[in-house]
């Protein structure tokens, strides 16, 4: 019979390199990204001052799980650690080759964890690799080119995030999170995003780079919430003549075609979007789409 240690309340960590097995990278790149990744960690924790030494490291393979002990303060390590992480990727990927780039993922949360004979053991850790899951963050990273997607689960936000200003709370915005058996809500920093502009959108011919743009946007690609979009449409004329599609994307290339009929119909559409959604990178982003279209005049 084995006899385990108690469990602890630990912050968990849980990390990962967006893209890790795109077919552009070969097996030399993959080499170069996985000790990249732990360079990229292991400076991180330099420069905040945690030692490496005292936490507890998992490889997963294409990320890491960390356990910081309880006496490494989660407010320090909140107000410090997203910066310093994202300096050293900067510094990673200054010098590496488009193949061997990084974008990371980086999950924080709290909770009872015990160790096993194999691993770490809890339901909070599992809970904090469903938050790196949430295809939400993928979508606005995938979007908006963001070096580093920061995502505290709910709680962890409002114990420690929201009472530290030094841990830019405003920077945050909220997200659903469904991933396998849970569902829950997150808060998602985006850090090393493109500035807009940098990666131009063609004109006329790139429909398929508007509908992308329209489906990483929640109020769109959600269908309660394009359900309402719809009923506050301006224009009763764009909104009643899109045809519906039971499946998200193809509803939202229906509303795409529809509004690409009409003079000014995506720049309507844009202007209900910001009513519900008016600060997120992935509006941004899709402002600058519209903005860019043929004959378009963005309100």
């Amino acid at each position: 019979m084995h006899s385990y240690a108690a469990a602890l309340h630990r912050t968990i960590m849980a990390v990962d390199v967006a893209g890790y097995n795109d077919p552009g990278r070969t097996l030399v790149h993959l080499r170069e990204v996985h000790e990249g990744l732990w360079a990229v960690l292991k400076g991180t924790f330099a420069e905040t001052g945690i030692p490496w030494d005292v936490c507890f490291v998992e490889n997963t393979g294409d990320g890491a799980m960390i356990l910081l002990p309880p006496e490494i303060a989660k407010a320090d390590l909140v107000a410090q650690l997203p910066e310093r992480m994202h300096a050293e990727l900067r510094r990673y990927d200054a010098v590496h080759s488009e193949g061997a780039r990084m974008q990371l993922r980086l999950a924080l949360h709290a909770g009872e964890v015990q160790q096993g004979s194999h691993g770490s053991v809890g339901k909070a850790v599992s809970f904090t690799f469903r938050l790196l899951d949430a295809p939400e963050a993928k979508i606005a990273q995938k979007v908006t080119g963001a070096e580093l997607a920061l995502l505290a689960s709910d709680t962890f936000y409002h114990d420690v995030v929201v009472e530290d200003p030094a841990a830019a709370p405003a920077d945050y915005r909220r997200i659903s999170v469904s991933v396998k058996e849970t569902t829950t809500v997150a808060w998602l920093r985006l850090l090393g995003a493109s500035p807009l502009g940098r990666s131009p959108v063609r004109a006329k011919d790139d429909f398929p780079a508007l509908v992308g743009a329209m489906m990483a946007v929640p109020c769109i690609r959600g269908a309660e919430s394009r359900r309402l979009l719809l009923e506050m449409f301006p224009r009763r004329e764009i909104a009643d003549q899109v045809p519906y599609q039971s499946q998200d994307r193809l509803h939202v290339i229906s509303l795409a075609r529809t509004c690409l009929r009409f003079e000014d119909g995506l720049a309507c559409l844009l202007e209900v979007v910001r009513t519900l959604d008016p600060e997120s990178p992935e509006v941004r982003w899709f402002a600058e789409v519209v903005e860019r279209w043929p004959g378009t005049a963005a309100r």
